[in-house]
Parts: C-alpha cells; sequence; structure tokens
C-alpha cells in the first residue's frame, strides 16, 4: 500500500515538473534578414531580432541605444530599465508586466535572454517611448520615427 502511493506520489511530481518545462519553452525563430531603422539610420546590434510568439524582439542596447535612451540593467535583480526625456520603462526577464512610467502594463512576450543579451519587444518599447513603428513585409525592414523636438528656424527677411 505504501509503496503504491509512494509511486502516484513520484508520479504526479515529475508529471508537473514535465508539464512546467514544457510549458517554459518558447520557440525562438533568429529573424537575421531584418533590417531596423530608426529615424532613417540603420541599426546594427551584435544579437539579431528574434521572433517569439509572432513578435519581434531585439537586444535592448543597439536599437534604444539609437533613441539616444538610457539603459540600466540590474543582474541581481533581472531588471532592465529604459530612460528616454520623462518615459521610464521597467522589465523583468520573463515578468508578463512591464512598468510603464507609474502604470503596470500586461507585456506578451516578456523580456528574456537570449545569447547573453537582453531581448525586449521592440514594438511596445519604441512606441512606449513615443515612437512610431512600421512593418514592411516585402522588403523585411522595421521602420521607427522617434518623436524629436523640431527647431524652428524663423524665416529670413
Amino acid at each position: 500500500m505504501k509503496t503504491t502511493i509512494g509511486l502516484i506520489l513520484v508520479l504526479v511530481v515529475l508529471a508537473l515538473v514535465l508539464a512546467a518545462s514544457v510549458n517554459s519553452q518558447t520557440t525562438v525563430v533568429v529573424k537575421e534578414q531584418i533590417t531596423i531603422t530608426v529615424d532613417s539610420a540603420k541599426v546594427v546590434a551584435d544579437v539579431p531580432p528574434i521572433n517569439v510568439k509572432g513578435r519581434t524582439l531585439v537586444p535592448v542596447r543597439g536599437v534604444f541605444d539609437a533613441f539616444e535612451a538610457e539603459i540600466g540593467w540590474f543582474p541581481n535583480e533581472r531588471r532592465v530599465f529604459i530612460r528616454r526625456d520623462c518615459d521610464v520603462i521597467w522589465l523583468r526577464i520573463g515578468d508578463a508586466n512591464a512598468k510603464v512610467n507609474d502604470r503596470i502594463v500586461p507585456l506578451a512576450p516578456p523580456a528574456m535572454l537570449y545569447q547573453r543579451r537582453t531581448m525586449v519587444p521592440l514594438r511596445f518599447i519604441a512606441e512606449a517611448l513615443g515612437a512610431t513603428v512600421d512593418w514592411n513585409a516585402g522588403t523585411q525592414t522595421i521602420t521607427i520615427v522617434t518623436r524629436k523636438e523640431t527647431k524652428v528656424t524663423p524665416p529670413s527677411t
């Protein structure tokens, strides 16, 4: 009797562990052919964009450096922040929520580590920083236009 209960308990625990490992696996598709531009300048990063669940993730450094954003990484907490002007975004690796300024916002997919780089959802971050994002499937190009202050030049007299 004790052996049967012990065997059932072991099988239940094993099934739970296997289910958790299957659910935690994420399919990552490398998208080396994608070109990213920020304000007409091509962005080159040391890790190519990846596609996870239909969303493009990019290394936080490289793309958001092109935004002239401040980026901070806290390895013990596995958290990253991105700040540009008055906008601040906090993300934690694997967390399905992000903090944008003072709001908690659902995030799909969450930030993740890939090839020792922090990968973040491109459109979500860019739009949270006030940029517009366009996708051209024909050329495999993501075009980002940041909000920039335009200087008004008075007309010459």
